[in-house]
């Protein structure tokens, strides 16, 4: 019974995940720029599992938001650096008492995926090491780090409670 339910689970949020990034409401959007659902979905998986499990559920993570863009910068290294520093926080026994940390947490997750995502674009593509501080990379920035730091201690919260129980 505790594997169908960790196994149905996991299926779950694998399948509503691509879901949810191609077909983000338009209610949870900042000007049509929606929230890292990868980052909200790998903070509560990586808390509360073992650091071999948060790294290979990042790297194919990594290689599924890969597979949407046609470009060659890659998700994978930041997934998978967020995914040991948050399952060896979760490893210590570090209890979450405010649902606002989450938020906090995923925050600190989203500006780190865009800022190197950001710095990916700016080593393999010359056109824009002349012009290295572009607005608009730094307006979706902020705009992505604002509506998954409001979006992120809802759904990671329930993401929590669900792996709690299983």
């Amino acid at each position: 019974m505790f594997r169908n339910n960790q196994k149905s689970l996991i299926f779950f949020t694998a399948v509503f995940l691509p879901a949810i990034t191609i077909s983000s409401p338009d209610w949870l959007k900042i000007n049509g720029i929606s929230p890292c659902w990868p980052v909200i979905w790998l903070l509560p998986f990586s808390l509360k599992n073992s650091p071999l499990r948060a790294s290979i559920a990042a790297i194919l993570l990594g290689i599924l938001m890969d597979s949407f863009i046609m470009d060659e910068f890659s998700y994978i290294p930041s997934f998978l650096l967020l995914s040991l520093v948050w399952s060896i926080y979760g490893l210590h026994n570090k209890k979450i008492e405010l649902f606002l940390n989450l938020g906090l947490m995923a925050i600190f997750g989203t500006a780190f995926v865009g800022i190197s995502i950001w710095a990916q674009k700016i080593i393999l593509h010359s056109a824009l090491r002349n012009n290295w501080f572009n607005s608009w990379s730094l307006y979706v920035l902020t705009s992505e780090i604002i509506i998954t730091g409001l979006v992120a201690p809802f759904f990671t919260s329930w993401l929590l409670l669900a792996y709690k129980k299983n």
